[in-house]
Order: structure tokens, then C-alpha cells, then sequence
């Protein structure tokens, strides 16, 4: 999805409401800036893996080296998507 928005004169930039909404940014929202190559990303403030794993450990009895692998897991998954 392309939407597009302008910078303005104190580097600002509204970013388009389809894609607030998309990704679910609220007014205080954090989002970060990463740049690949030519391109900037913008990416939206995650919480901590470990401790949302944790959350879902007590309905569904994970144990805390489950959840480390887990972890793990989606480091490597995630290094080859950057």
C-alpha cells in the first residue's frame, strides 16, 4: 500500500489515516525510523516479545525454556527479513 504526505518546513509528516489505522497507531504511539539503503521504514513501537510470551504462557502453560526457544526462534526469522 503507497499513500503519500508531505514533509513539512520542521521536517513533519502526517502520516495517512488508512495507514494509522492499519497499524493501529494512537495518538502517543512511538513509531521508530530505520533506514534501508535509499529507503526510510517507519515502524511501530512492539512490546516486549518476553514479556507478551509471558502473558500468553499462563492460559497456555508454556514453560520458560519454551519460551526462550520461541524467542530464538523468531530472531533468526526476524535477522533474515531485515
Amino acid at each position: 500500500m503507497k499513500q503519500e504526505a508531505t514533509v513539512t518546513k520542521k521536517g513533519q509528516v502526517t502520516i495517512p489515516k488508512v495507514i494509522r489505522d492499519k497499524l493501529g497507531l494512537k495518538k502517543g504511539t512511538k513509531v521508530y525510523f530505520e533506514l534501508r539503503g535509499k529507503e526510510a521504514v517507519m515502524l511501530p513501537e512492539v512490546e516486549d516479545p518476553l514479556e507478551e510470551l509471558r502473558e500468553l504462557r499462563k492460559d497456555m502453560q508454556f514453560s520458560e525454556k519454551e519460551i526462550q526457544s520461541m524467542i530464538e526462534e523468531s530472531k533468526v526469522i526476524w535477522s533474515k527479513v531485515s
